[in-house]
Order: C-alpha cells, then sequence, then structure tokens
C-alpha cells in the first residue's frame, strides 16, 4: 500500500474515531391518521464511503470519496391488512470514473412494494421486487454483517434486466407450522426479450427455522446477539432455458450473555443456457463469519466469495476481506473497515481497503 494511501486511510481512521463520540441516528419520522388505521414512515438511508482500489496491474490505487448508497425511504400502512415500501437509490454517488469525471447517478426507484396479508400464513406482495435467488441476495442492505453484500450474489441481474437483484412481479410468501416454515413462490418480468414474447419468469424459496424466523420482506445480516435465527433454504430462478440453484445455511447465535455469533454459507449454480449466453454455467459460493461483543460494540468479519466456470478457458475469480464493525447504534449508526485481495486466475492479485459509515433513519 501506498504511502499517501496509508495517508488517506489513516485519516478516515481518526474520523470514524471522532464519529464514536456522536450519538446514533435517531428513530423514524411517523405521520399517523386520526383514527391510528393508516401510518406513513419516512426515512433515508447514507452509507458514505471511502475505497482504495488497486488496478488490474497493482501498480497504483483508484481513490475515492462517495455514497455507496444514498436512498430516501417511505413505508407504512394503509389499513390493517394492506402495507406498503418505497425507496430510491443513487449508487455509487460521487466515485471517480476513468474519465476522470464522478458518477452523477440520476435518483432511480429502488424498491416499491405493496403487502397484503391475511396473517403469517400467507402474505402478497406485488411491484418492483427484490428476488429471492439466496439468502444474501435477500437481505437488506440496512443490515449486513460486512460492508457489501457478496461479490457474486447478484450475476443473475443483468441478463435478466434485473436492477440490483430486483424484478417487476408479484410473490405469495408465508410462515407455517409455529413460523419453523417459510415459502414465497413469485411470477416476475425477467428479460422480455423481442417484442415482449419471452416466458415470465418464475422463482420460488423455501427456509426452515428450527428456533425464530427471519420473517420481515428483507433478511438480516446479523441481529448483534438479540435473536437466535437458524435458517437452512434452497432457491430456485428459472426463465426459459436459464436455471439458478441455491442453496443457503444462516446461523446468528447470542452467546455469552449479549454477545452473539454470526455464520452464512451460500451456494449458488448459475446456468443462462441458450437463452442468456452472457451467462456462463457457473457455481459461486460466500462463506460470512462476525462475532459481536456487545461491551464494546464491535464485531471482526470475514467474508469470502469465489466463482468457479465450467468452462476451462475463463478464469476463475475470488475475493476475500477481513474487518470489523464498530455498531454505535446497531444498523441506525455504524463505521466499517475492511481489507481485501481479488484473485483472477492468471492474473495479479489486487488490494482493496474501504471505510464506510452507514447512517439509518427508518
Amino acid at each position: 500500500m501506498s504511502e499517501k494511501c496509508a495517508l488517506g486511510l489513516a485519516v478516515m481512521l481518526a474520523c470514524a474515531g471522532l464519529l464514536g463520540l456522536a450519538r446514533g441516528a435517531a428513530a423514524q419520522w411517523t405521520v399517523g391518521s386520526a383514527d391510528g388505521k393508516s401510518t406513513l414512515n419516512l426515512g433515508f438511508l447514507s452509507q458514505l464511503q471511502a475505497e482504495w482500489l488497486e488496478n488490474t496491474e497493482a501498480t497504483n490505487y483508484a481513490q475515492n470519496l462517495f455514497f455507496r448508497r444514498l436512498r430516501m425511504m417511505a413505508g407504512g400502512k394503509i389499513n390493517e391488512n394492506l402495507s406498503f415500501f418505497f425507496e430510491t437509490d443513487s449508487p455509487n454517488l460521487g466515485k471517480g470514473q476513468i474519465s476522470g469525471s464522478k458518477v452523477d447517478s440520476t435518483i432511480f426507484i429502488q424498491d416499491f412494494s405493496l403487502t397484503y396479508s391475511l396473517g403469517a400464513a400467507f402474505k402478497i406482495d406485488g411491484g418492483m421486487l427484490l428476488v429471492p435467488v439466496s439468502h444474501n441476495s435477500q437481505q437488506g442492505a440496512t443490515a449486513l454483517l460486512s460492508i457489501d453484500y457478496g461479490p457474486y450474489s447478484f450475476l443473475h441481474s443483468d441478463p435478466l434486466n434485473s436492477k440490483v437483484g430486483r424484478d417487476y412481479g408479484i410473490q405469495a410468501r408465508g410462515y407455517l407450522a409455529g413460523n419453523h416454515f417459510e415459502y414465497r413462490v413469485g411470477l416476475f418480468q425477467g428479460n422480455r426479450g423481442t417484442d415482449a414474447q419471452e416466458p415470465f419468469r418464475t422463482v420460488a424459496r423455501v427456509v426452515y427455522y428450527p428456533f425464530e424466523a427471519d420473517t420481515g420482506f428483507f433478511y438480516t445480516g446479523t441481529n448483534l446477539g438479540k435473536k437466535r435465527v437458524w435458517a437452512l433454504g434452497g432457491s430456485y430462478d428459472a426463465q426459459e432455458d436459464y436455471r439458478t440453484y441455491s442453496g443457503d445455511v444462516f446461523i446468528d447465535q447470542p452467546v455469552g450473555g449479549g454477545d452473539g455469533v454470526t455464520f452464512q454459507f451460500d451456494f449458488t449454480r448459475y446456468d443462462g443456457g441458450t437463452t442468456f449466453t452472457t451467462l456462463p454455467r457457473q457455481d459461486a459460493t460466500l462463506a460470512e463469519l462476525g462475532y459481536y461483543f456487545h461491551t464494546v460494540k464491535l464485531s471482526p468479519f470475514l467474508q469470502y466469495g469465489k466463482r468457479n466456470f465450467d468452462d476451462p478457458a475463463k478464469p476463475d475469480e475470488s475475493k476475500f476481506q477481513g474487518g470489523v464493525a464498530w455498531w454505535g447504534n446497531g444498523h441506525r449508526f455504524n463505521v466499517k473497515l475492511g481489507a481485501a485481495v481479488l484473485k483472477t486466475e492468471g492474473a495479479t492479485a489486487r488490494h482493496q481497503y474501504v471505510v464506510q459509515w452507514q447512517v439509518l433513519t427508518f
């Protein structure tokens, strides 16, 4: 790492230390109807990030200070059965590009969902939804264990014309047998093809919870020692000749009178078949591990992702990241530091250093 990179990282670490003196973000802002049957919650997500990323020749670092995510959020209930969630995003806002200019992203709709609930056993979600292709790809960005998602959790997005795993559609989901079993079954737009003649995309997911269930629309990356969630899940995603299969294990276990350990392993087989030739057959794996020390609100974490192509002519890739998170006010206010090694078969390994400051009010 160069002296300039080290100096920049030292400055960010100093800023992170000063932030530790600040108070956590406040709760969401809520407006309710006079009869209390309807509510509107407002908030935002800010993930300000500093990044040093080595180039492909490993000769210098791209240095950036930008918004990894900047979202406006709204949600609430219309009546006792109908609720909604809406958020915008402007990802990588201000990040430098090869041309020397900075990303000036247009704000777009990231999520919009309407949920009609007849109880825990049956809910209908409709809108622009995060598609449950795997456990990691169904987690919310506000509650991740590590700095970001696994590096290969959304390989299906571009071929299916999705936006970071989102697609237009409708799904049924519910929790059975005392919340020990979860199901999600959906019909989505997928890639419409020429003249929008392609068949719809079908997705199914099942999960077994021996203890507590994760019943939110978005899964939580870590509960910081507050819930005992063990999840054994599997997903299936298909459109014409395209298939994706995923199996995953997630363990979030309180220990030591307030501490917590979090573990996740996802295995995903992507195969675009003849429908999406830009997604060749490959296996993607993700492993995460973290331990939360409640007395100091710190959790060291490790994340490893790898993609293996069936075609031996295509170079396999991997990313290994280690870091630490300070949860000043849980998911509402935290600072994460990470260092990573990125490898591509037959090429020089690259390094990445990241500092991320998250503020969430929702």
